[in-house]
Formats: structure tokens, sequence, C-alpha cells
């Protein structure tokens, strides 16, 4: 899979630095955003091998989510500099060997639509895919498919497909766990839900891998 996100971001960092008027290092994003400086710094590597080419959708987005409040028109399209876009989300490392396999696919209503065939790391065994028939704002439209692992336990800041309270409807969200409580936040940032008890929440799996429809 060849994207372009260290060209784009580096690009948006020399755009920063241009219209303020001063420099904007990769060090200077990687503390704006809490991240590691030797994340950022692989993201943006001029030698291939050493870089970060399928990063974690988290940090995608808390990429574009900082320069669209910054004043950049970016959506994670642009990042990837692709106009439709597989976007491999499952670990922060150089890629790893991939296989075809034939996996089931799922609509938001939890009906089968069909199968589809697939390049993913050969790690992940237990797989479906999620295709949405309706926008998921701010990022992904209508048609998009979400590759989901059903053996991946989420970790904090995964996106993750779930059912909440109904059995019959997918959601996609991010998963967030501070202080000992769970959240469900939308990826536009408007809706943030504390996971009670009393709530029948199923996690169907870590989403690791989005066919971006744009």
């Amino acid at each position: 899979m060849t994207i372009s996100i260290h060209t784009v971001l580096r690009n948006l960092i020399e755009e920063k630095s241009k219209r303020d008027g001063i420099e904007f290092t990769a060090y200077q994003l990687a503390r704006a955003l809490d991240m590691p400086r030797s994340l950022i710094t692989s993201l943006t590597h001029s030698d291939e091998s050493k870089r970060v080419v399928n990063p974690r959708i988290s940090t995608l987005l808390k990429i574009v989510d900082f320069f669209r409040a910054d004043g950049f028109n970016i959506k994670i399209e642009d990042l990837l500099g692709l106009n439709t876009n597989i976007i491999d989300i499952a670990q922060e490392q150089p890629a790893i060997d991939q296989t075809l396999i034939t996996i089931p696919v799922y609509s938001l209503a939890n009906k089968k639509l069909g199968t589809i065939d697939l390049n993913i790391s050969n790690s992940s065994t237990n797989v479906i895919a999620l295709h949405i028939n309706e926008e998921i704002p701010p990022f992904f439209k209508m048609g998009s498919i979400f590759i989901i692992d059903k053996d991946l336990s989420p970790e904090n800041e995964n996106l993750v497909a779930v059912t909440l309270n109904n059995p019959d409807q997918f959601l996609i969200k991010k998963y967030l766990y501070s202080k000992g409580k769970t959240y469900l936040q939308s990826l536009d940032k408007q809706e943030k839900i504390v996971v009670m008890p009393t709530m029948q929440l199923k996690i169907i799996g870590v989403i690791i891998q989005v066919n971006a429809k744009t």
C-alpha cells in the first residue's frame, strides 16, 4: 500500500511555519498533540524504511483535528493524499506481511450483505467488514467499509464497532477509558457516553482498517 502521509504532513508543517512567520517543527507538533516525538518523526521521515506506514486512526484524527482547529481545511483524505483510501490502523509500526482472505460484510443493521476479498495482516483471523449506508461525520462518507478484528481487545482511543442496548444496530465509536470509567465518543466529539453497568454494551471488535469512500 502506497500512502503519502509523510509528504502531506511535512507540507502542513511547512505551510504553518510560512503562515505564522515562525518555524513550526515536528517536535512542536508532537508536544501540541501530546504524542511521542519519535512518532511524529517516523511519520515524516525522509527514509521510507524508517517510516510508520500504518498509523492508528486515533493518531490521524488528532493530527487532522489539530490542523483544522488551526485554520487548515484538511480531511483524512487530504492527509493521506488519496481520493479513495485504505487506512491500515492495526499497529503503529512498519508494514507487515499481508494475505488475501474472504471475509463477511455486514450492514449497520447487522444484516449480512455478502463477502469481500481483502488484504489484511496474517495475524488477523477473526475479521468482518462493516459497510456504512450513512455518513459518519466528520470524516467518513456513506459507502465506507470498516474492517473489524473481533479478537482484539480495545485500548484507549481505539476506534471500535459496538452495539449499545440494541443488538441490531452497529455503532462506530471512539473507545476511551479514564479513571476506571469507560466512555464511547462520536468522531465529531458531539457526543460522549459514559458506559453504565445497566447498559447492554457489546464490543464487536477493534477497527483495524478503513476503506474510506470520498
